[in-house]
């Protein structure tokens, strides 16, 4: 993944993975019966991504034969208080916003798709899109079209096959990752940026799905795919993942896994060797105890090598002001906190803890459109994690205020 290229800093002498993750796995799972859970699987009869937010199926427009025309525009300022000489790439550890001062298009996207029909019976469904903004650039390392900021993030054919029991899912090519409680398109997540979590986790795959439900509100889906955020594979192994999702009324909960032989060695031949191993595991989960208050929650866990990262995510967001018979609040506040130990630096580049604080208000004009005002404070445990007010990296600190506007059809 392409970041803004921090330096690799020396090993800083701090280590807070719990001393027994699968202990603080199931404290999570207790928890989440009463507090921010998250979504990560779609429904068969749905145009939508599988993400952990849930339902976010395309509005679009039809063109009949079942297929719709879909898309969004993302515009926005973001400006660095430390106000730094250097524009491009000024907000570190940055995906969405990484530009300091600058007005842009973080990201511009239009698709094709037909959503499968979800009976058990045989159809076939396709989605593809085309993609350009900044964040092209740090998100998507895809020379299917050269090097012109402009990408295929998703193009896939699904096909659905009737069995004795439920239909199941075979979708072959390029999609979203089952990772994450975010969207990669930006205006579908309560907050405009991605919380750091976003650097260490898959964001697209290339390869094979099967799903299927099992009943009783459970769902899984076996990947078997290239890699992480690639398209053209760059060794001779295969990353095997799979999702199991569960999903009741207000709550739903995702436990997502990827493991494979990820790199080259410099000479370009590929090491069999465990420690070229990357793998990951995630619990998610979403909880909308309201129409207008919904929280999420995400808590990673993987190694890359002989580095590893972990971390959690926990947002809340709560609609003001319910516009009658529209389905949508005039006004929408949503306060996010999130934490990445990155031992190695094989995520970011640095060997650091990193945190954040978003808040961020939303004017919502239509269901279409709306106006988000955020201000993030980016803290780590490297003092030299961050660019000062002369464009050198000298502070612990950062923080940023962006203003974002949409419109998606």
């Amino acid at each position: 993944m392409k970041n803004s290229n921090p330096p690799v800093l020396k090993p800083v002498r701090i280590n807070p993975f719990p001393a027994r993750l699968p202990a603080a796995l199931g404290l999570l799972v207790l928890a989440s019966a009463a507090s921010p859970p998250a979504f990560a699987q779609e429904s068969l009869g749905d145009i939508e991504e599988v993400v952990v937010t849930g339902s976010r199926a395309e509005r679009g427009v039809d063109l009949g034969s079942s297929i719709r025309l879909y898309g969004h525009v993302q515009t926005s300022f973001t400006y660095n208080l430390a106000d730094p000489d250097q524009r491009k790439g000024a907000n570190r550890l940055r995906l969405s916003d990484p530009d300091h001062n600058a007005f842009g298009v973080p990201y511009a996207k239009v698709g094709l798709g037909r959503a499968l029909s979800g009976r058990n019976e045989l159809d076939a469904g396709f989605r593809f899109e085309v993609a350009a903004g900044r964040m092209v650039e740090d998100v998507f390392e895809d020379p299917t079209l050269g090097d012109g900021g402009i990408t295929v993030p998703q193009a896939y054919v699904d096909l659905q096959l009737p069995t004795p029991y439920n239909p199941l899912q075979v979708r072959l090519g390029r999609q979203h990752s089952w990772f994450g409680v975010e969207s990669l398109d930006l205006y579908k997540n309560p907050n405009f940026s991605l919380s750091p979590l976003a650097l260490a986790m898959p964001k697209t795959v290339t390869g094979l799905s099967a799903g299927m439900d099992l009943g009783g509100g459970l769902r899984y889906t076996q990947y078997l795919v290239q890699g992480w955020d690639r398209v053209e594979d760059d060794n001779d192994a295969k990353t095997f993942g799979g999702q199991l999702t569960w999903k009741a009324k207000d709550l739903a909960l995702s436990l997502n896994w990827i493991v494979g032989e990820e790199r080259t060695t410099s000479a370009g031949s590929y090491s069999h060797s465990e420690e070229r191993q990357r793998w990951a595991l995630e619990l998610g989960a979403r909880y909308q105890p309201t129409l207008s208050t919904e929280l999420r929650a995400s808590l990673l866990y993987g190694q890359d090598g002989s580095d590893k990262f972990g971390g959690f995510s926990v947002l809340v967001s709560q609609g003001l002001f319910e516009v009658g018979g529209e389905g949508f609040h005039r006004l929408t506040a949503s306060l996010r906190g999130s934490y990445l130990r990155d031992q190695g630096g094989s995520r970011t580049g640095i060997d650091h803890a990193l945190g954040e604080l978003t808040t961020t208000l939303a004017l919502n004009f239509t269901k279409n459109a709306s106006l988000r005002v955020e201000y993030r404070r980016d803290f780590s445990s490297a003092d030299d994690a961050f660019l000062g007010h002369r464009g050198r990296p000298s502070r612990s600190g950062q923080d940023t205020f962006a203003l974002a506007l949409h419109y998606a059809f």
